[in-house]
């Protein structure tokens, strides 16, 4: 089973900036998107027409799941456009993800943010989770584009981002103990 998610967003930055958030700084989408905890360049992954890394690795903070590792398909610097696809670390109910990005300019100060998700889920146990993964699939794809415009135009994350943080740093001192005898 196939699905595919669209998202676009307008953002009040220069396209130049938001290119460089969203490809320049691949690897780090976990500092500004909540679905992702923290991410990492991934520096077995090649890079690819230009790119400054080959793919990335996405922590994953549901139980059960491993981190993904995401790898660059394609990367075009000037059309400012790119598409990856996660390589390893899926659900066991997947069978592939692929993503697809592009920046396009409106004016010197504006520019729209276009991406498609696209998810191959197996028949079993795909089926019976097809229509939550597809609700999912929009409702983080919404979030994520609604967080990269925070983050362009405010230079910080969004809120949402913000107390995610701040609660993983309040969980581990709340984790930190000493004993003294």
């Amino acid at each position: 089973m196939h699905t595919q998610i669209k998202g676009k967003v307008t953002v009040n930055a220069p396209a130049e900036k938001v290119w460089q958030i969203v490809a320049h700084d691949f690897e780090h989408i976990g500092q500004w998107a909540s679905a992702i905890p923290t991410s990492f360049v991934n520096t077995n992954a090649p890079a690819v027409d230009g790119a400054a890394v080959g793919g990335r690795v996405c922590t994953n903070s549901v139980a059960g799941f491993d981190d993904i590792h995401e790898t660059f398909t394609y990367y075009d610097e000037a059309a400012m456009k790119f598409g990856y696809a996660a390589t390893d670390g899926l659900p066991g109910f997947m069978e592939a993800a692929e993503n697809n990005w592009s920046v396009k300019p409106v004016n010197a100060n504006k520019c729209t943010v276009e991406a498609r998700g696209e998810v191959d889920v197996k028949a079993f146990p795909g089926l019976f989770m097809f229509p939550f993964l597809k609700w999912q699939m929009g409702r983080i794809g919404k979030q994520t584009m609604e967080e990269l415009k925070y983050f362009a135009e405010h230079g910080q994350p969004h809120p949402r981002k913000a107390k995610q943080a701040q609660n993983a740093k309040s969980s581990a001192l709340n984790d930190f103990h000493i004993d003294i005898c």
